[in-house]
């Protein structure tokens, strides 16, 4: 299966969009250490910290695009609808722990990672650094952290079978998580604990919403095989 249509690549869009608030949480958390740490947000090195992190995105795209087409060989189409099922499943439970409804189960898994890789260390030395390698470094090693809703579209990204394919949809993924990510630092300081909560129980309805979508879609394509 190549299927790579608009409609395929607005949804990895919407999903990283929409799923996104979970990154202030997490991620961001990175960001906000070397933003709020200047006296100026150097809103530069944070665009490239963001390319960084899309460029990750695009190779782990391009590589399970490449094994998806593998795996194809040996299980068809049917191998790949049941990971279109699995992404909307994982998308689902995403969503409940972004409504808080679920805990974490990566959280600390992310936390471990950043210290054990030198990941915080790098963005302490970031944080007074005005040099774009190191935010987009910075941003390269962010894009690897431990996260339910990469997964989930990586899992997607593998059921399209196909390298270009995979890295179209993993960049769209990106690009939809830039723009939470670039107003991070205002929304620290500007959202109240109540106005997050909201958001994020919002953004996990229609992350719910959008796993089952992505359900149905499978389960359409596996009854027309």
């Amino acid at each position: 299966m190549t299927d790579t249509s608009a409609s395929l690549l607005l949804l990895m869009f919407t999903m990283g969009f929409m799923g996104s608030l979970h990154c202030i949480g997490m991620c961001g958390g990175l960001v906000s250490a070397v933003t709020l740490s200047r006296q100026q947000v150097w809103w530069s090195g944070l665009l490239i910290y963001q390319l960084g992190r899309v460029t990750t995105y695009g190779v782990l795209g391009l590589l399970v695009g490449i094994s998806g087409a593998a795996l194809s060989v040996f299980g068809g189409d049917l191998l790949q609808r049941l990971l279109a099922l699995l992404a909307g499943l994982l998308m689902i439970l995403f969503a409940m722990n972004l409504a808080g409804w679920l805990p974490d189960p990566l959280r600390r898994a992310g936390i471990w990672a950043a210290r054990r890789t030198g990941l915080a260390q790098l963005a302490r030395s970031v944080a007074n650094d005005a040099r774009a390698g190191g935010w987009y470094a910075l941003g390269l090693a962010n894009g690897l952290l431990p996260c339910g809703l990469v997964y989930a579209a990586l899992s997607l990204a593998l059921a399209a079978g196909d390298a270009v394919g995979g890295l179209l949809m993993m960049t769209c993924f990106g690009l939809g998580t830039i723009p939470a990510m670039m107003v991070v630092p205002s929304v620290l300081r500007a959202m109240t604990p109540t106005l997050r909560s909201t958001a994020m129980r919002t953004a996990a309805v229609m992350m719910v919403v959008l796993g089952l979508m992505t359900i149905f879609r499978g389960v359409m394509h596996m009854h027309q095989m």
